[in-house]
């Protein structure tokens, strides 16, 4: 039968102790030791059930599971022994893990069943006393059917209760990981007030920030307590921006001569006094509110059980706090580090809006994390180059490096995948909640309206070079700065925070040395992959804040992975490799020799083609990259040679000698597979009904995977640039009317695996219907072959 399940661990168990580890969670004690080995294996297995609560309902659980062909569990365990096969142990097991012996797993191979599925198991065939505490150890740490581990469902069936007698230690780990011991009855919220100390909505009075916070009760958690920050704009709701998106039509405008200097924008905001501190209360006097805000994110709740407080704030101009947006602006990360601050401890806050009570933290351990997607783990970064104090590690998804990367490219308007027409100043009103309490309608109405008005002038969507107003939204300048461990994770496939955000800020860090920087890079979309089946997510990231917020030693920045990417081809394959943003190996091909011709032109009639014949993006882009006649004239198609058994590690590299009958003029590059047959779906799917708990007593979340699919075309990677841009971003060259000019483009960095059968096609072309503006003026380019080429990073 055909074993469904996958799973990649790289999560490394190897260093703990096995009884210490059995131990600590009170499943044994040292009578283990003077036991026979009959009476330990009874133990563990009779604390299997603990959603059993009766000595009949345990025996009726033993019963249901198969030891070998004559004995069911419990019969088994009524015989003295003094030994046991691996094969019949991990059969056993594999029941125990949710997994359906005759359906999915055939009887006599529950061993080579977990091996199948890319699980570790010991090697030794028979299990005795000199053994039994590894294989024990191992059973606890395997992976249930439902994505996690044994111990883990175990704990979210009451086994810790039935093991400390509702007197478990808080926190409480195992094998380097926080075990989910708090329920939601143990947990209190609050809300507090933070002073900025800027003021950014001109009313010459100090931002304040609200911010709320779930956190144990100090009855039950009697130790200083660590904390994960979200700075989430979208907290609060979200305006209808619809109206508000620009209109991609229209021609390029021909530019002014113009050289920006990058990084020579200021990026702090002016410091203003900080308010004045009133009497400071206890915490046992404050009136906390069980107000939360919004939605939270999947990754915090899933720690808010292990001991973990979390936090949340929507950050200035959301509801409940003062001041505007700026979409990604020096301002936003000011404040979020005033908030960071507090919460470890370095900075008091107000119990209200009229900061008539300070307060602080005691609570706090003085150790934050920042995690988040997208805007969310976008503002992780940007404060990580602040240095707070107490900012300890981010765990960053699917974030922004550089604004510029994200609304911009080389010089064009290019908008993120999905929202054609948006920009900064759309984003900041869209998050812009706080004028959903009437009162601060009107209050505010004018002076964020102004600020709009000026963002529009700034972010200069009329030229779309880089200037001022990205360059104080360029985390890169002061990446330098960064100090602390840094995990990221980001798909390959996603085109709304493109892959060159997660790249170039890798490539920044890995000069650095004294800190751990690692990426995880899946082939979906912009998703959070926790509740991805095939992959340790969830391990990975509680060992790693484990670690950094709690100071246990577990090993994992040694054995991690630098980098961890999902294969395109098999999704249930995860790889791990040394480095992205660094490939030594080129191959180099002309594009003369691959067309078998010196000049090719074509003509950019894309937005006609466009406007008379699809009403969707997503049809144009399917019809466009398989070829389809009616674009034979609009674009050149370049067969590449078979480069079998590689991968595409990094950024390719086009060199081109192109000339047009313009003064001005863009050129888009994608890489595409044609015929790719079974490939890594972009999108995951839920898996076999098979569903798990995110932390001790919340709802069951859908497991979910990606999945093989088959593709006619794969889109592998693309780039754009303005031909009045070739010197960079940041500079203007004139065009002139067919004078051939050369540029080098890079496209967007990937890592894709090439087979025998992988035919990659060089597409090239103009206006990008998704991405780019949409010329009205039908262009000619022509591109000189001869003289130009496509260089490929391989690993």
């Amino acid at each position: 039968m055909k074993n469904n399940f996958k799973y990649n661990a790289f999560t490394d168990d190897s260093f703990f102790d096995p009884f210490d580890e059995l131990k600590r969670i009170n499943l044994f004690d040292d009578s283990f030791f003077e036991n026979s080995f009959h009476d330990n294996l009874k133990i563990f297995f009779k604390r299997m059930f603990p959603n059993c609560h009766s000595f009949e309902a345990k025996k009726e659980a033993e019963k249901a599971i198969l030891v070998n062909g004559k004995n069911d569990l419990s019969t088994y365990l009524e015989r003295d022994f003094q030994s046991i096969s691996a094969e019949d142990f991990y059969l056993v097991i594999d029941q125990l893990l949710d997994f359906n012996l005759g359906l999915e797993i055939d009887f006599g191979s529950g061993k080579q069943f977990l091996i199948d599925s890319g699980q570790q198991v010991l090697s030794a065939v028979k299990i005795d006393s000199t053994n039994l505490a590894d294989f024990l150890f191992n059973a606890l740490i395997l992976r249930s059917a439902n994505g996690l581990s044994l111990i883990d469902n175990l704990v979210s069936d009451g086994f810790l209760i039935e093991s400390f007698a509702n007197k478990i230690p808080k926190p409480l780990f195992f094998a380097g990981k926080s075990l989910a011991v708090f329920q939601k009855k143990d947990l209190l919220h609050e809300r507090v007030y933070i002073d900025t100390r800027i003021d950014t909505d001109q009313d010459r009075k100090n931002d304040l920030l609200l911010l709320t916070i779930s956190r144990p009760k100090k009855e039950v958690a009697d130790f200083k307590v660590p904390v994960i920050l979200t700075a989430n704009p979208y907290f609060y709701g979200t305006n209808d921006m619809q109206e508000d998106v620009h209109s991609p039509e229209g021609d390029l405008s021909i530019k002014d001569d113009f050289n920006f200097q990058i990084g020579s924008s200021s990026e702090t905001e002016k410091q203003l006094p900080a308010l004045k501190k009133q009497e400071v209360i206890e915490e046992e006097s404050f009136k906390r509110s069980s107000k939360t805000g919004a939605s939270t994110f999947p990754l915090n709740d899933y720690f808010l059980a292990r001991g973990f407080a979390v936090a949340y704030y929507g950050g200035l101009g959301t509801r409940g706090s003062d001041g505007l947006r700026s979409s990604g602006g020096p301002d936003e990360t000011t404040a979020c580090c005033a908030a960071i601050e507090y919460l470890s401890g370095h900075r008091l806050a107000f119990t209200d809006k009229a900061a008539s009570n300070s307060i602080r933290a005691a609570w706090s351990n003085g150790s934050v994390a920042m995690t988040g997607r997208s805007y969310l783990g976008t503002l992780a970064t940007a404060c990580a180059t602040r240095n707070p104090l107490g900012l300890k590690t981010i765990i960053s998804e699917s974030a922004i490096s550089s604004w510029y990367d994200y609304y911009r490219e080389n010089g064009l308007v290019v908008a993120p995948g999905g929202f054609q027409g948006e920009d900064a100043d759309v984003l900041a009103l869209d998050t812009f909640s706080r004028w959903f309490d009437g009162s601060q309608f009107f209050k505010i109405k004018s002076i964020f309206e102004k600020s709009l008005s000026e963002m529009k002038k700034a972010e200069d969507r009329q030229t779309g070079n880089y200037n001022e107003f990205w360059d104080q939204r360029n985390y890169l300048n002061q990446a330098e700065k960064i100090k602390i461990d840094c995990l990221y994770v980001h798909g390959l496939n996603d085109w709304n925070v493109k892959p060159i955000n997660v790249f170039n800020i890798l490539a920044k860090l890995s000069k650095h040395s004294g800190q751990s920087v690692n990426v995880i890079l899946h082939q979906g979309q912009h998703i959070s992959p926790h509740d991805i089946r095939s992959f340790d997510y969830l391990d990975i990231c509680n060992a790693w804040l484990t670690h950094e917020l709690f100071g246990l030693e577990n090993s994992i920045q040694k054995t991690l992975p630098k980098v961890i990417v999902e294969d395109n081809i098999d999704p249930e394959i995860w790889h791990g490799q040394s480095d992205w943003t660094q490939t030594e190996r080129k191959s180099e091909f002309n594009l003369a020799r691959l067309a078998g011709e010196k000049l090719a032109s074509y003509k950019d009639n894309l937005t006609e083609i466009y406007h008379n014949h699809y009403s969707n993006y997503e049809n144009y882009e399917k019809n466009f990259y398989s070829a389809k006649e009616i674009f034979d004239n609009s674009l050149l198609k370049i067969n590449l040679p078979t480069i079998a058994d590689s991968t595409i590690n990094g950024r390719i590299q086009l060199n081109l000698r192109i000339k047009t009958n313009s003064r001005t003029g863009l050129l888009t590059a994608a890489l595409v597979e044609m015929n790719a047959g079974k490939h890594s779906s972009k999108v995951t799917k839920i898996v076999l009904n098979r569903n798990f708990k995110i932390n001790f007593e919340d709802h069951a979340i859908p497991l979910r995977d990606f999945y093989s699919k088959k593709t006619d075309e794969h889109l592998i990677t693309n780039g754009h640039i303005n031909l009045q841009n070739i010197q960079g971003p940041n500079i203007v060259n004139q065009v002139y009317e067919n004078q051939f000019l050369d540029l080098k483009l890079l496209l967007q960095p990937t890592i894709y695996r090439l087979t025998a059968s992988s035919k990659i096609v060089l597409f090239i072309f103009a206006s990008d219907m998704q991405y780019t503006l949409h010329p009205q003026k039908i262009q000619e380019y022509t591109v000189d072959l001869k003289e130009s080429k496509i260089i490929l990073p391989i690993l």
